[in-house]
């Protein structure tokens, strides 16, 4: 963690330029890194990413507009190390400049965290006890459960904290200091700390950045939970990336409703009506089967194999109408479905032989590209009808 808050990102995290000079270098396992005298660039902690953005080289020479891509941003043995696409010489002077709009999306995950993680520590008395932001979603990990009817509550008051529009303060606290205040913190803290203060929904020991006031983390969204080490994992949304999370659930709502003549209040619905048409329809598919299954049997019932050509039922059903049909009879079953006039795909299944040990024969004399088991062996097969039915003949 971050412990030197003169950084620049902590005088202000709005910052996006500043001018500074290169005070170190070093390149491991293939990657380029530099440390600056000052940064605005924050580095990883805390469950928030590095910051990225690029530096430009401010030396004389011909390469002193060049931009260098910084990739990543991390602190490491008292530094803050910056990932680069190229090094520059110690002492160099530059100018550097974060990706704010990344910057800024992820103090909204932060911020909003923030109020969420102090709304359920208050209502539950649950410990946030890991929090990570990625590119595109930002989990919290509570060591007690949540019932979604629980969230949606807690959702509505951490947005009515957005529309309230508190300033969010930030505190250094000595350790005389820390005596007075109340607040959350995963760490035991000894000297100088942090304090990020949500007035009336949040206390927390915090070295990342944080928006102005919570009326810019926009609207928090919680999209997803799920039961996670004897707790609950929320995965949760807020400022641009909740809006377009509802853009992309509208465009499936009414992409949905179309085809289902249906709209909002009545897409539910229509999803179940049409579950129980399928269940119904499925019914009546396996009724139909089961009579041409007994119908196949009875018209074979002096054969020991019985082969189709070219069966008129769907591909999805080969299975269970393969495994009814030989629990009847001693031999195999055998599908024979042309594709071309000397290519034809082969299902085979029985319950007697084993029919994986004539594997070897099938693809010596009808060249048979496919695998399988004991009991099923599928595949194309290459030869006429009469050559392929004559090799079948061939397992005992």
């Amino acid at each position: 963690m971050v412990n030197n808050f003169n950084q620049l990102f902590y005088k202000d995290s709005y910052q996006k330029t500043f001018a500074t000079k290169v005070i170190d270098s070093k390149t491991t396992k293939n990657k380029h890194w530099l440390a600056f005298e000052e940064t605005c660039f924050y580095p990883l902690g805390g469950g928030q990413p590095g910051d990225q953005g690029y530096i430009q080289n401010l030396g004389t020479g011909q390469n002193n507009s060049e931009k260098i891509t910084v990739l990543d941003t991390v602190w490491n043995q008292g530094k803050i190390w910056h990932h680069v696409s190229k090094l520059i010489p110690v002492d160099t002077k530059i100018l550097g400049e974060i990706n704010f709009e990344r910057r800024f999306d992820l103090m909204q995950q932060h911020s909003g965290e923030h109020i969420v993680s102090g709304i359920i520590n208050r209502e539950y008395g649950y410990e946030n006890v890991g929090f990570h932001i990625n590119e595109v979603e930002t989990t919290f990990d509570f060591d007690g459960d949540l019932t979604w009817e629980q969230i949606e509550k807690l959702e509505l008051e951490a947005n009515q904290a957005v529309l309230e529009n508190i300033p969010i303060e930030i505190h250094y606290l000595d350790q005389a200091s820390q005596k007075n205040w109340n607040y959350r913190s995963k760490l035991d803290l000894d000297d100088e700390i942090r304090i990020v203060h949500i007035p009336g929904y949040d206390t927390c020991a915090c070295a990342g950045t944080h928006v102005r006031s919570t009326a810019e983390i926009g609207p928090i969204k919680i999209v997803d939970r799920e039961s996670y080490k004897g707790g609950v994992r929320l995965t949760v949304l807020c400022g641009n990336r909740s809006l377009k999370y509802f853009q992309k659930l509208q465009n499936t709502v009414r992409e949905s409703g179309a085809l289902l003549s249906a709209n909002i209040d009545s897409l539910a619905d229509a999803i179940k009506k049409k579950e129980i048409e399928v269940i119904d329809l499925n019914e009546k598919i396996n009724q139909k089967n089961n009579e041409l299954i007994e119908l196949i049997l009875e018209n074979n019932k002096l054969e020991k194999n019985i082969v189709l050509e070219n069966p008129s039922f769907d591909k999805k059903e080969w299975n269970y109408v393969s495994s009814k049909i030989a629990e009847n009879i001693d031999g195999f079953v055998a599908f024979i479905i042309k594709q071309s006039e000397n290519r034809h795909l082969l299902y085979l299944r029985s319950e007697q032989y084993n029919l994986k040990k004539h594997i070897e024969m099938f693809r010596t004399e009808i060249n048979f590209k496919g695998g399988g088991n004991e009991n099923l062996l599928q595949g194309p097969v290459l030869g006429d009808l009469q050559k392929i039915k004559d090799v079948l003949n061939n397992i005992n």
